[in-house]
């Protein structure tokens, strides 16, 4: 009777999905912080992964998409996203 070795098997899946997952976030960061555009496509080129995985993380999809249409709708800055703070006295500029 052979072992069952599947819990390997199962066990090098979650890491590769682990790896592959800090590969798409690093690239987020990235893509972010130097003002590019964040779409999937270049996501997956800077992270090295496959668009389509990047579909399937609903999570990872939800903040390219959030991304992505806050760089179409603000001119480029070089201030990351997630750095730019509301000014008070500016319209539309109150902070919380």
């Amino acid at each position: 009777m052979r072992a069952d070795n599947s819990q390997h098997i199962v066990d090098a899946g979650r890491r590769r999905s682990g790896y592959t997952r800090a590969k798409a976030v690093q690239a987020l960061r990235t893509l972010d912080a130097a003002g590019e555009p964040v779409t999937f496509e270049t996501v997956a080129k800077q992270a090295g992964i496959s668009r389509s995985w990047l579909y399937a993380q609903p999570d990872l999809r939800a903040e390219i998409e959030r991304l992505r249409s806050a760089h179409r709708r603000e001119p480029r800055s070089p201030v990351p996203a997630r750095q730019r703070m509301q000014t008070p006295g500016v319209p539309g500029g109150e902070r919380p």
